[in-house]
Order: C-alpha cells, then sequence, then structure tokens
C-alpha cells in the first residue's frame, strides 16, 4: 500500500514534465476526492487547463459566474468597477443554510465587534469569515489562477470534511484585487507564448514592458492603497471587508523567480507595536497548517524573514489593526510559461499550485481555530475600549468643514467605520483655536480606537530600522489639515460629546444677479486649479494677482484668480453662468469697480494673464510608474486637465516647442535629449521635475543643484551578517517633515500657514539655492515630524531645500526634492506641484538659480 501512494504522489508530480507548455490536469492541484459532476471545471469554460495559458480578467469572470449559475454554495457580489470598467467581484461560499441567513451572521459579527453593545460571549455556532484575495499585483498572476481552482473546490468537493467546514465558515473569495492590472499582464504573457517556449530569462515573455502589470490603470500599487482608500478597486473591497468583520484575510502574492515561498509570520520586531501580541500567536498557529501542507508536497518555502507588519496600508496588515489576522503569501514567479531559476526550471502550473495549497491550508486552520478567531475579534475591540479609556488623547480635531482636503479625510475616515462628529463648541488644543461647526471630532474611545490612533499618531521612535514599506503615514498631516491631539487636560466634554455628523454648506454665497466688472476666486481652495482649467478651456482669459489687494470691502490674497469682463471671448452673460456655476465649487465675488482700496488696482500689470497649460509628461523605463501615475491622476480625475504622455524613447519625434509644461516624475532618463529640454526651457518653457529626475537635471547642466550626500569618515569594522541590515537601515522609508513656506511666493499661493508638512520617501537631499529667492520652500531645523531617519541622514534633511526654481534662458525648471503628489492621498503639497505648472512661468527672472 504504501508503495503504490509513493507511486501515485510521484505520477501527480510528473503529470506536466513532458514538456514546459503541457499544462497538468485537477489532479495536480487538488485532491482525489469525489466532485460534484454538475459543477462545471475551470477547463470547461475556458477551453483549456489552469495553467496553460495566462486567465484574462473577463475569462476568469465567466468561470466565476459560471459557478454561481452552478452552485447552490456560491453568491456573487460586485462591489464596485475597476477604473477600465471591469467589474470587481466577490463569491460568498458557504453552505447552503448559512446563504439564507447571512444578513444574520452579518449582524452577529457586528455585536462582536461592538463592545458596548455587544455580545459578551461568543456563539459556539457562529461561523468564521475568511477573506480570500488573489493578485493585487496584475502581473503577480499565479493568485487569480489558483483562485479558479481553489472556488471549484469548494463549490464541487464532497467530502464531510469540505461540508463541515462550510458550515462553520462564510468565505469571501476574491479572485482578482486588480482587473486592469492582470489584463494588461496577461494579454502581454500570453502574445509572447510559443508552442515551444524557450525558458531563458531575458526572453521577452518574461519582461513585459514599461509600465508592466503590477500597477492598476493610473499605475497605482493598489497594496498599499487599503487605508488611504484613493482608488476605486480599494474602496470597494474596504467597503466588503467593514461589512463581514473577517477573521482572517489572506492575500496572495508573487515574488522574485529566485526565491521560493514565503508566509507569515513575517520580521518579528517589525510589526507594528499597535498590533496586540494575540495576533502573532495565531498567525503562528496557523502557520504550522502551511508548513505541514507545504513540507507534505515538498515544497521550499520559509518565514519570519524580509517583510514585515507595520505598515497597514497592505493587504496583509490592514486586518492586523482590526481584529483580524492579515497572512502574506508570496510564490516565486514564473513570469511566463516556464522560467529557468537558481532553484530549477519554475512551471507555472507550479506557482499556482503552492497558492491553491496555502488556500487549502488556511480554510483548515481556520476551520479548526474558528472559536479562537472570534474569541480573539471580541476581545480587539473590548481591550480596545478599554486602553483608549487610560490614554491621555482622548480624541483628534480637525478643520475645516468647508474644506475639501478635510472632506476627503472624512470619508476616508468613515470607510473604515470610524466615529467622527461635528465640533459643538469652540476648542482650543495644541496651540490652534478650532471653531464650533467648522472643525470635525473624532473620539478617541470608540471600538476602532487602535486604527484611529495609527492614523493620526506622529510616530518617532521603533524597535527596528528596516521597513518594507514607509514609515509613517498620519493622514492629517497629509490632507494638510490644521488639526491637534487633544489630551485630556484640554478635553472638555460639553464641547466634543455630542454625536452627529453635518457639512457645512461649502460657502453659503448667493447666486450673482448681473454681470460684473471683474470677479475674483479667492486664492485659497484645494480646487482652483480644477476651476481655473475649466475656465480656460471655456475660452475665458484669466488673471492672477501677484499682491494681495482690497476691493469692495474684501481682502484677496496674492494667488486669487481675477476674471476681468473686458475684451472675453465669449458674452457677458455667458461668462455670468460660468461664474455662478463655479460658486458651487468655490467662492465667487462680483467686483464693481476697477480700483482697488489697498494694492494694486485691477488693469496694473500686477495682475499678469495667464497661460493655458500644454503639458507634456516624459514615461517610459527608467520612470517610476507611481510617480508618473500619481500626476496623471491628479491632473486628470481632480483638475480635469489633458495630460500628453510619451515614453522617452519616442521624444526625439516629438516637437516640445509645441507644449509649455514639461514635466520629469521621479526617475532617470537615459534617453532624454538634454539639448530638446535645454531648447524647451529656453523659450520660456516650465520644467517639473521630482525626486531621481533632479540628479538628471545636474548631470545635464540643466539646474545648478548642490545634494547633500551622506559621508561615514570613521567607518568602524563590523560582522559581514549585518551587511543587509546597516544597508536597509540607511534607506529612507518614507517620513514626513516639517518645511517652511514663503507665503509670497508664486509657488506657495493658496497657502494660509507657513509650516507645512511634506513626504520624503527617498534620499534626495538638496541645498538651498545661492539666489536668496528662488528657495519658496525649505525644511526646518528639525524638520523630522513621524517616521523613521537614519541618524546620519537627519543633518541632511534639516534646513535643506523642499523646492528650488532653477532657469535657463526664459525657462524655469522647479525642482521638487520629494514627492508632492505621494499616493494621491497627500493632499497637502498638491498646490504646490499645481502651482508650478500653472504659474511656475511668471516667477522674476531674478528670483531663479541660473547656470
Amino acid at each position: 500500500m504504501l508503495r503504490f501512494v509513493v507511486f501515485l504522489a510521484i505520477l501527480r508530480s510528473c503529470v506536466f514534465c513532458a514538456s514546459a507548455q503541457t499544462a497538468p490536469s485537477l489532479q495536480y492541484y487538488l485532491p482525489d476526492i469525489s466532485y460534484d459532476t454538475a459543477i462545471p471545471t475551470p477547463a470547461a469554460v475556458l477551453g483549456y487547463e489552469v495553467g496553460a495559458w495566462h486567465v484574462t480578467h473577463d475569462q476568469l469572470l465567466a468561470y466565476m459566474r459560471s459557478l454561481d449559475q452552478a452552485s447552490d454554495r456560491i453568491s456573487i457580489v460586485e462591489y464596485g468597477r475597476s477604473h477600465e470598467n471591469r467589474p470587481l467581484i466577490c463569491l460568498i461560499i458557504t453552505d447552503p443554510a448559512n446563504r439564507a441567513r447571512l444578513d444574520e451572521i452579518k449582524a452577529a459579527r457586528n455585536r462582536l465587534v461592538n463592545p458596548v453593545a455587544g455580545a459578551r460571549e461568543v456563539s459556539a455556532d457562529l461561523p468564521a469569515v475568511n477573506y480570500m484575495g488573489y493578485s493585487i499585483h496584475g502581473n503577480e498572476a499565479s493568485g487569480s489562477n489558483a483562485a479558479m481552482i481553489v472556488a471549484y473546490y469548494l463549490a464541487a468537493a464532497q467530502t464531510p470534511e469540505v461540508q463541515n467546514l462550510l458550515k462553520n465558515t462564510v468565505i469571501l473569495l476574491d479572485p482578482c484585487f486588480n482587473p486592469d492590472g492582470i489584463q494588461r499582464f496577461s494579454s502581454w504573457v500570453n502574445s509572447r507564448r510559443s508552442r515551444n517556449g524557450a525558458t531563458d530569462p531575458v526572453a521577452d515573455e518574461f519582461n513585459e514592458p514599461w509600465p508592466k502589470g503590477r500597477y492598476n490603470h493610473y499605475w497605482f500599487d493598489l497594496n498599499r492603497d487599503w487605508i488611504v482608500a484613493q482608488q476605486p478597486e480599494t474602496r470597494g473591497r474596504v467597503a466588503l471587508f467593514q461589512e463581514w468583520h473577517p477573521n482572517v484575510l489572506t492575500d496572495h502574492h508573487e515574488m522574485g523567480s529566485h526565491s521560493t515561498f514565503f508566509f507569515q509570520p513575517g520580521v518579528p520586531s517589525r510589526v507594528h507595536p499597535i498590533t496586540p501580541l494575540r495576533n502573532q500567536e495565531l498567525t503562528a498557529q496557523i502557520a504550522v497548517y502551511h508548513a505541514k501542507k507545504l513540507s507534505g508536497e515538498h515544497v521550499l518555502f520559509y518565514s519570519g524573514e524580509n517583510f514585515d507588519d507595520f505598515y497597514y496600508g497592505k493587504g496583509s496588515t490592514y486586518p492586523d489593526a482590526q481584529g483580524s489576522i492579515g497572512i502574506l503569501f508570496e510564490q516565486a514567479s514564473s513570469r511566463g510559461s516556464a522560467q529557468e531559476t537558481a532553484n530549477g526550471l519554475l512551471r507555472f502550473p507550479y506557482t499556482i499550485r503552492n497558492h491553491v495549497l496555502a488556500s487549502l491550508s488556511t480554510l483548515e486552520a481556520i476551520g479548526d481555530l474558528r472559536v479562537q478567531l472570534n474569541e480573539y475579534l471580541r476581545d480587539f475591540y473590548k481591550t480596545a475600549l478599554e486602553e483608549a479609556r487610560k490614554d491621555d488623547i482622548k480624541g483628534y480635531v480637525f478643520a475645516d468643514n468647508r474644506d475639501l482636503p478635510a472632506n476627503a479625510l472624512l470619508a476616508v475616515l468613515m470607510r473604515h467605520r470610524i466615529e467622527v462628529h461635528n465640533l459643538s463648541g469652540d476648542l482650543r488644543a495644541g496651540g490652534e483655536q478650532f471653531q464650533a461647526r467648522n472643525a470635525f471630532w473624532v473620539p478617541a474611545e470608540q471600538p476602532q480606537y487602535r486604527l484611529v490612533k495609527a492614523l493620526f499618531e506622529r510616530r518617532t521612535t521603533f524597535q527596528d530600522s528596516i521597513f518594507y514599506d514607509i514609515s509613517a503615514w498620519t493622514l492629517p498631516d497629509a490632507f494638510g489639515v490644521k488639526w491637534s491631539p487633544v489630551s485630556a487636560k484640554e478635553y472638555d466634554p460639553q464641547v466634543v460629546g455630542r454625536k452627529g455628523l453635518s457639512l457645512v454648506s461649502r460657502y453659503g454665497l448667493s447666486i450673482i444677479g448681473q454681470p460684473a466688472y471683474a470677479y475674483v476666486v479667492p486664492a485659497t481652495g484645494y480646487e482652483v486649479p480644477q476651476v481655473l482649467y475649466r475656465l480656460m478651456r471655456a475660452g475665458v482669459r484669466v488673471k492672477v494677482a501677484m499682491n494681495s489687494f482690497l476691493s469692495d470691502g474684501q481682502t484677496f490674497q496674492a494667488g486669487s484668480l481675477v476674471i476681468p469682463s473686458e475684451n472675453q471671448e465669449i458674452a457677458d452673460t455667458v461668462l455670468l453662468g460660468l461664474m455662478n456655476g463655479i460658486s458651487g465649487t468655490l467662492p465667487v465675488y462680483a467686483i464693481a469697480n476697477g480700483l482697488t482700496s489697498l494694492g494694486p488696482d485691477l488693469g496694473s500689470n500686477k495682475f499678469p494673464t495667464l497661460r493655458t497649460p500644454k503639458v507634456l509628461m516624459i514615461t517610459g523605463d527608467g520612470v517610476s510608474p507611481e510617480s508618473a501615475g500619481e500626476i496623471w491622476h491628479l491632473l486628470d480625475t481632480r483638475y480635469e486637465m489633458p495630460v500628453t504622455m510619451v515614453e522617452s524613447d519616442r521624444t526625439g519625434r516629438v516637437n516640445f516647442l509645441d507644449y509649455n509644461v514639461l514635466i520629469l516624475p521621479d526617475g532617470n532618463y537615459p534617453r532624454l535629449s538634454a539639448e530638446k529640454v535645454r531648447e524647451f526651457a529656453r523659450n520660456g518653457g516650465t520644467v517639473v521635475a521630482l525626486g531621481g529626475a533632479l540628479r538628471w537635471l545636474k548631470g545635464a547642466g540643466l539646474a545648478m543643484l548642490e545634494f547633500r550626500n551622506a559621508g561615514n569618515p570613521n567607518p568602524i569594522r563590523r560582522a559581514y551578517e549585518y551587511l543587509d541590515e546597516d544597508r536597509g537601515a540607511r534607506r529612507m522609508p518614507g517620513a514626513i517633515f516639517e518645511a517652511e513656506l514663503d507665503l509670497s511666493h508664486p509657488l506657495c499661493f493658496g497657502y494660509e500657514r507657513t509650516r507645512l508638512p511634506m513626504f520624503l520617501g527617498d534620499t534626495t537631499f538638496i541645498e538651498t539655492a545661492k539666489n536668496p529667492y528662488a528657495t519658496p520652500a525649505v525644511f526646518t531645523a528639525a524638520p523630522l515630524l513621524a517616521g523613521y531617519i537614519h541618524a546620519g541622514q537627519k543633518p541632511l534633511v534639516a534646513n535643506s531645500a523642499a523646492v528650488v526654481v532653477c532657469g535657463t534662458g526664459r525657462g524655469r525648471i522647479i525642482c521638487f526634492a520629494g514627492d508632492p503628489n505621494f499616493r494621491a492621498f497627500w493632499y497637502g503639497t498638491n498646490r504646490l506641484f499645481a502651482n508650478a505648472i500653472f504659474w511656475g512661468n511668471l516667477v522674476s527672472s531674478e528670483a531663479v538659480e541660473r547656470n
């Protein structure tokens, strides 16, 4: 009998040994048990065995819908649409009896996470919930292909063990977290597939073109978006998470081809301190099941290394702040059909099978640990409330109710079911005054206390110095709002104790009845760039105030938009209609007389006419897709303006003089002609450059920049084993720094406070300009607000330049040391970037750093 079992195992492992392109049957992936023949197999719908081709999203969708039609264990919910309008679906898989009471189960779970009104005891028959998510990075495709096998198994398997699992578990199976990315990747790799494929890693099949399939439509990494929820894919699944409160969320990924297989727990010293120890204990208990399953199939794996549980914006860490267990799986990637690696020939079906095995081991663990997991979920929220009552910080206040960034922050908090309500009385906290009904109050004493703390704290001390992702993400700093923690001494229950939330009318201004001499849109307001481009697109001539002025009893700051009625190409009545339409977004003031009470009169040259931006952005190899995608997303979705994107290897065929703004995202540009950029700038073009592009500009002789570099004048002898640790500690994992703004500078128009939190994600540190007027933003002497920075790098940031304006000829070259558009949630610095685009050319020629 033993010989027969060994023979069967060998036979199953060699099902597809004949050719790298031969795909195995279901027997390779799944246990040899009884399956319901009424349930369609993947091959019956796809027309090929899983692993023979990379499944496209439409094929994946078709198969999941066929399961929904055939199985009484499955319901499909569509929880959103991607940017490219692809359905985002989740299969709810459970026993038919549970399907009939899903609302009852959800209600019971909501009581479980409510420590005030919730159940004190966990019902013995309350099902656990497992959220299984696959391929959030589109080019890590083995996950979505494995999802079909797992879904088939759960729909068709007929063993008592599976039936008992479904009785005690509700499974949320999301077969593809990133539809647009996987469609992009599968189209590439399938189009390069051969009948007799080459396995050489240099082959086109394994080297997809820029920007690759990892990202969504706008080139965002969706596995960094969970807590900020700026993308539609994330918003849908966060809503699903909050609806079900899963016990476990599994996140199936791929990693470098020369690796093996990873499962959590990760590095123990890199767990966020807010995460309870019990979370890691349960993760370790579940890991035993993974180890047993993978060892039984002779799969090499590891745990406890490389990956961490610190940043709550990842799919495997977001659950940890909410009573759930997040588990990351990383499988070495074949990146195609079959590729030679350091561990031998890595075939696509093998990578799929390992994700199937990890899925099955997770389900087995949840079945055994169901009661413990439900008890942990209950206790997590109970102890959170207890910790909140002991915390000296009683809550957080932020303003202003009328401001778009504040409302955008509010939307993020509410997506996570965080309790927020209006400030019912005036409050002074942190040296700032907050007015009743014009500020929001976030109490610490609430079930989501731990998540609130994670989103609002400014942490600067850490157990470890290495981070897999960013080390700080303080949301009110990112959104650029006025805010403060409120200590017990500052706390006034009469002011903050009333619940309820309402939004104040944005500005409450009346409609303008008659055409005016001119109209003014004040400088402040996040939507000023959007409104400005809307007017320009309508053919309206718009001026900008270079100085503050007083007119008709109203003071307007520099940066205010002035729209004169004189010599417009549209009729006065049409212009009036446009301005009244804008008043629903930003306040619009009608001016009756060009003579001002203070400051320049409206006909002064202190009100230059703005040119309509014609934006060219360089993309392609060497450019960071995330940086370029953030800019594309900002201009396209928020400012509603077009941007022409051209890959650097095609720029030789582009006439740069057809544009007046050139954007260089973070990256390097070996294929970009420095002479073409120089000609563009000399002829009056504005170059806006970020991060690594600054080094290219300096090397090309286009920007007079001096970089600050870390030295090591007294190296000490270190053991070789510390090399990786020391190298990692010198990285800039992403931290928040305080900058000081020159509010009189055109790049800073629209800001009201001289201090601004800014994000730095790499080690680009630049000296302030020799020209005293050319550094509109500089980091303060002690700039670190939140996050980690190596001790040797602290003096490099202090008093360094955040923005420098260089120039050549009639052009301006505006250099950002950091990323003002980081991951679409850094609202606070978007305006600096927009100002560079819209009126960077208006910076005085005497206020630029020249060669």
